[in-house]
This record gives structure tokens, sequence and C-alpha cells, in this order.
């Protein structure tokens, strides 16, 4: 009988659908089900896999019943109901309800199906196992108006979320616990760390321990995946290690090499014979080798190295495949918005059809980002033509708001507070070409500053300038007044990075309002000379070598510069002296973004008059900030002082400054640092057990429009009562 039920074919002769909301007709269309059709059972199981689709109901069943040849269908649906408003949340202590709801994304009216509650419990247990949390557990309280409009509570009981209690490395027999946890994200429970276990740090130690024991020789060594037991509120991690052999760096060896010689290209190694095998210095090596190649030109070649293994030792044959040199075929400049193509073209080294040079690239790339107008610099390489030539794409990026324009006050401990106008452009009308005008007005100070500077002066690599200034400043005991012009040229020496400048200057000084508790010395210089006034005609050479990467804030290279500057009482000038100084800086970067900067100064000032005839405005002053800073102590502080303790400056100066620098970006950097330094009545008597010390820290910011804030605190240990002190700058010395 059964069998021939289903061997028979019946009619659908009527549909009916059992609903309490939804429109009969919406459900009859979308379950295919239709009068005048053969009924058969693949029907029925499309139509609920149909309405199952709409994800509008909780329940779906279809009836049947047969009379004579027909089929009567009806449709039962339960609706779900729809969302009033977001849900809600209980029990939820450790993470934020708009951090739950964004991760099961539940909307305001959208249907409220029985899966799509079981799904939204599901992802919020797994947004509690991301953060690992453990033996969290999630319940709901739905409740359905008359309407059929729901609201929803998850009731949240959180668990417990360990913290991260002990790693434990097995296996490690060469590389101690201490060495492979240094390499690791992921860290134990402690005063400074949070001990948070996350799964992406823990996958990640596991290829950083892998490669440390690779960069250790170590290259079929096998780090398991992590086993992680919960032991009350802590996490124990265990790692098990298999070290395996260690391999040893045998026999090195070239071929094919005919440009350069063995010594040459071994030299650039990282990789030596003897040497623990490295896989990173080995990949280093590598690069070094096709560096020194793309140097002379040669940056097609092809280097393979082929390693034979026998036991513990690895030979390695390098086979070059030397290319023919390529040349540069066309220099092309992008991204200059405002600067002229002009100004950076003369910059580059890199010169259309002679031979292509890596340095030369380099060095190009550094000039441009020295001209301090640019954020960033790629080297884009065209494609080669048929000849192997090639072009060079420089693609500069403009800073924003280099120029300076600016009012308002600012504080110094030597001139107190000041307001001020200030309008400056490193890169006038987009011509590198430089001006700054200034006007300074206060209680101790009135400045006036106005300078131009033509860095290609007639489009040679002659920089000329001019200089007018006036400044009015009150100093302990006395004013003094200068006006004066100047003028400056500088020329490329034949050392590489080397300029000779040469500076002229006429000044007018005269002193004032002398107080009436100063006592000239019984001999030699007196303010009172300079009450009447007195002219300057000075020539300044200076000599300086600058090869650092960026002179604004500086990774490596280093600076020196000799400058000797000679007055004398020739024509209407009446002030004889000779100054010289020295100075030399070195940047070493140690590592991720710290740079370590040294700096010495040395300088000495004469007169063929005497010593005791140099001006006091002439003699050296250590102390506070500037090229003659020791923070720690206030500006001018450091000096020889007369019978009343009057600061009268030194003959002689000796400055030593260290600095810790992290560089957070071009912008950012906080620094910590260690100053010595004093000035002297001659060269004679410095000393270096006389030099104050001063230790601190601080921070440096570049503002468009403004320029570089500094911030130092420095404790200066040896003042008559040691404290710390705060320096405040805008455009600080040595910029970073």
């Amino acid at each position: 009988m059964m069998l021939l039920f289903f061997l028979l074919s019946y009619t659908i002769v009527d549909v009916e659908v059992d609903a309490k909301w939804t429109d009969p007709q919406l459900v009859i269309q979308s379950s295919g089900i239709e009068s005048g059709k053969t009924f058969n059972n693949s029907l029925i199981i499309d139509a609920i896999e149909n309405l199952a689709k709409l994800k509008l109901f909780n329940f779906i069943a279809i009836d049947t019943s047969i009379v004579g040849d027909g089929m009567f269908v009806k449709i039962i649906v339960e609706e779900a109901p729809f969302l009033k408003g977001l849900p809600q949340f209980i029990g939820n202590e450790k993470i934020k309800d708009r951090d739950i709801n964004k991760e099961i994304g539940f909307r305001a009216g959208q249907v409220l199906s029985d899966k799509a509650i079981f799904d939204a419990r599901t992802k919020i247990s797994g947004l509690y196992t991301k953060k690992h949390f453990y033996q969290t557990e999630v319940y709901d309280s739905v409740v359905v108006d008359s309407l059929n409009k729901a609201k929803i509570f998850f009731i949240i009981n959180e668990g417990i979320q360990p913290r991260i209690g002990k790693i434990i490395i097995n296996g490690n027999n060469s590389l101690s616990d201490s060495k492979i946890k240094r390499k690791m994200a992921t860290k134990q429970k402690g005063f400074l760390r949070s001990g948070k276990l996350t799964e992406e740090d823990l996958e990640e130690d596991i290829d950083k321990i892998t490669a440390f024991y690779k960069e250790n020789g170590f290259l079929d060594v096998v780090v398991q995946a992590p086993d992680i037991e919960v032991s009350g509120d802590r996490f124990i991690i265990t790692i098990d290690v298999e070290e395996n052999q260690r391999y040893y760096v045998g026999d090195i060896t070239l071929e094919g090499n005919t440009v350069l010689g063995d010594a040459e290209i071994t030299g650039v190694m990282t990789l030596q014979s003897g040497d623990v095998y490295n896989l990173a210095k080995a990949e280093e090596s590598i690069q070094n080798m096709y560096g020194i190649y793309a140097d002379e030109g040669y940056i097609y070649n092809s280097i393979v190295p082929l390693e034979n293994v026998r036991d513990s030792m690895i030979d390695i044959q390098y086979n070059i495949t030397e290319s023919d040199p390529a040349n540069v075929a066309r220099v092309l400049i992008t991204g200059n918005t405002n600067t002229r193509e002009k100004v950076i073209r003369r910059e580059i080294v890199t010169i259309p059809g002679q031979r292509y040079r890596r340095r030369d690239v380099i060095r190009s790339q550094r000039e441009i980002f020295n001209l301090g107008f640019f954020d960033d610099i790629q080297i884009l390489p065209g494609a080669p033509d048929d000849s192997g030539n090639i072009d060079i794409i420089y693609n500069v990026q403009e800073k924003e708001g280099i120029g300076t324009v600016g009012a308002g006050i600012s504080y110094s401990a030597q001139d107190r507070f000041t307001g001020y106008v200030e309008f400056s452009h490193p890169n006038l009308f987009g011509r590198g070409q430089r001006l700054y005008t200034k006007f300074e007005l206060g209680g101790r100070l009135t400045n006036f500053q106005i300078g131009f500077t033509e860095p290609w002066f007639l489009d040679t690599r002659t920089s000329a300038g001019a200089d007018i200034y006036y400044v009015n400043r009150n100093w302990d005991y006395y004013n003094k007044r200068d006006l004066g012009l100047s003028t400056r040229f500088s020329f490329p020496f034949y050392l590489d990075y080397t300029r000779l400048a040469y500076s002229f200057r006429v000044e007018r000084t005269q002193v004032l309002d002398i107080s009436r508790t100063y006592t000239p010395p019984a001999t030699g210089y007196s303010l009172y000379d300079d009450t009447i006034p007195k002219w300057t005609l000075a020539n300044a050479f200076t000599l300086t070598r600058d090869a650092r990467d960026y002179i604004f804030n500086a990774s490596s290279g280093s600076y020196m510069s000799l400058n000797a500057e000679f007055a004398n009482k020739i024509l209407f000038a009446n002030v004889d002296y000779s100054r010289y100084t020295a100075e030399a800086r070195a940047y070493f970067p140690l590592f991720w973004k710290v740079v370590l900067m040294a700096r010495a100064k040395a300088g000495m000032v004469t007169s063929r008059d005497g010593d005791d005839q140099v001006p006091l405005y002439k003699r050296f002053y250590a102390g506070g900030v500037g090229p003659d800073g020791v923070r720690g102590y206030s500006d001018r502080s450091l000096s020889p002082r007369d019978e009343s303790g009057r600061a009268i400056g030194g003959n002689a100066i000796l400055i030593n400054n260290l600095e810790l620098k992290v560089k957070f970006s071009q912008s950012l950097a906080f620094l910590v640092f260690y100053d010595m330094g004093n000035t002297f009545p001659s060269y004679r008597e410095m000393n270096l057990h006389s030099l104050s010390r001063g230790l601190g820290a601080g921070i440096r910011v570049e503002v468009p429009l403004m320029g570089v804030l500094g911030l130092d605190l420095g404790y200066g240990f040896d003042r008559e009562n040691p404290g710390f002190t705060p320096h405040f700058q805008i455009n600080p010395f040595g910029m970073f």
C-alpha cells in the first residue's frame, strides 16, 4: 500500500497559510508551492528551504491532506519577533556594550530569530575567548510584546581572565631562557607588565624564536607550538625546542667576479669563515655584495650562493654573473608642488649619460633631504631601455607650513618675557632662498634682525647672504647696544661634505646704563671704555665638514667645524681681538630609533692689546642652552667673576655634551643628556676637573609655522645649591 501511495500522482488544488503576522501571499510565493503543481517530496523540501532563507520564522511546517485525486497543502509558520531597540547587556564589566554589539551586529528593527540569538551568544563567547577570558557563560532573555516586537537581554558571566604567570622553555641547551624571552613579545606579568596573553603575539614569538636560533647556527631547529595551561588565575606557557645540529661557516669562495677582486667583495661580507652560521647575516652579505657592484653601475648582476654541508660546516660558493654596467638615462623629479625643479635638480649628483652609481643616488637623496623642504623622498627606478640604461625618479613630498609667520610672547631665563613678530621662510617663492625677519621687544631686550641667503649665487655652488641687525640688551649690570651689517659667502672645499665660509662684519657697539655698583678693574678692560661707541671690523673664516644623514634630526654621521674671527684696529675700527673655536659632533645609531650624540667644543679669545683687554661681550659664557649650553645651570652663569661676584666672561671655553635621543618621528624626539662645561680666564688655565656637570631629560617637537620647540629639565650638580633648572627654547641649538 505504501508503494502504491508514492507511485500515485496528486495535483495540488489549494494552498493555505497559517501565520499570525505575515502576508499569506508572501509565504505562498516564497515557498514555490502553487495550485496546479504536481505534489512530490522535493517540492516540500524546497519550500521549507525557501522559507528558511527569508530568516523571518522560528518554526516552519507543511501539512497535507488528500481529497479524491487532489492534494490540499497547509503551510504553518511561527514568526520571529522584530528587535525593538538595541540589545542590553548585563554583567559585562571588562568589555563595553558598544564593543559587544559591534561583534554581534544587532540592529534595531531586525528579525530576532532563534538562530540569530544563538549566533550572537556564540560570538559573545568568542569575543571573551579572544580576550583570554575563561569559563565565560552567556544567557539570553527575550520579552515579546503584543505587536511581535521584542527586547533582548544578554546575561554574561565573564568568568576569569588569567595573566601569564610563567613561561617555560624546554630543550634549549645552547641559548639561555633570558635570551630567548627577550626576543618574545609575550611576557610574564610583572610590575610594569600586564601579562596579557595574545594569540597573535604568541604565534609570532614562535617565528621569532625560530629565527633567533637560525641566527645562531641552528638551521634545523624545531620550535613546537606552545602548550597553554590554566592554573588558578595564571597561564603557564610551555615551549619545547629541538635544537639539533649547530652549523659554522666553512670555506667561502667566489666564482665569476672579474670587475671586483675577492678581497673587495669579502670585505663587505658580514658572514666570514669560522663564524657561527647566521641566516640573516648570510642574506645581508649578499645584499652588501649587490651594493658594492651597484656602486660601480653593475645593477643587473646575479649572485647565487651554493652551500655544501659537511658535518657541522657549511662551505659557501658565490656564483657571480656580472652584467654590463648601466648608465643613467634620465633624471626625473616628481611631487614638487611648491619647490621649483631647478632647486632640487642642482642638489642631484646623478647625471644623465654617466654611470649609474648607487652611492650617488644615496648622496643625492641626502642632499635633497637636507634642504629641509620635504617630508619624504622616494627613489623610483624607471624601466631600463634596450641598452640597460635606467631612469632615476626622485619623488618628493613637500612639507606643509615650513615658513614661520607669527607673533606672540616668548620666555627665556636670559631675556625674561619678550613680545615678538617674526617672518621667516627657508624656501622663498620655491626658489630655495632664505629670508628671515624678526622684531622682539621686552623689558630686557629690543631686537630687530633681517637676513637673506642665496644658496646658489649666480647659479654656482657658492652661497651668499647678508644680515642687518639692531640689538639692545640689558645684562645684569649694564646695557649693550649693537648695530651691525654682515655679508657672508661659502664655497665647496676639496674634501667631500666640506665647505669654507667667509664673512665680514661691521658693528657699532655702545655700553649704556652701567650699574653704580660696578667697579672697574685696576688694569685691563673696563665697561666705561665702551660708553663711547666702538666700531668693529671683523673677518671670519669657517671650515665645516657636515656628513650627517639629516642635518635637522641626525641619526648617523658627523659634524666638524673650525672657526677663526679676527677684528683689527684698522680704518675707523677701534676693537681688537682674535677668537678661535673648534667643534665636533658624532652620531651613533644604537638600536630601534635610539641615537647617541657626542659633542665637544673648545674655544679661546685673545687680544694684541693683552688678554685682559678683550671686551666682556666678546668673551665666552657657558650655561643654559645654545652653542655654549650646559643644562642644569642658568644662561651665562658659568663664568669667571670679579670681586663683586659679577660674571665677566672667560677667554677660553670647554663644552662636552652627551645625548641619548629616541626619535619617534622626524618631528618628535625625546632625549636624556649629560653636559659638562665651563669657561676659564685663559686657555692655559683650562682644566677638565673644573667642568660643571648637568644631567636631565628633554623633548623636541616640530610644529608647523612655529619651528622646533624644545623643553629640557636639567639638574646642576656643581651649583652652589644643586637642583633642577628648566630650559625652554624655540628652534633650539642643534634642532634635535
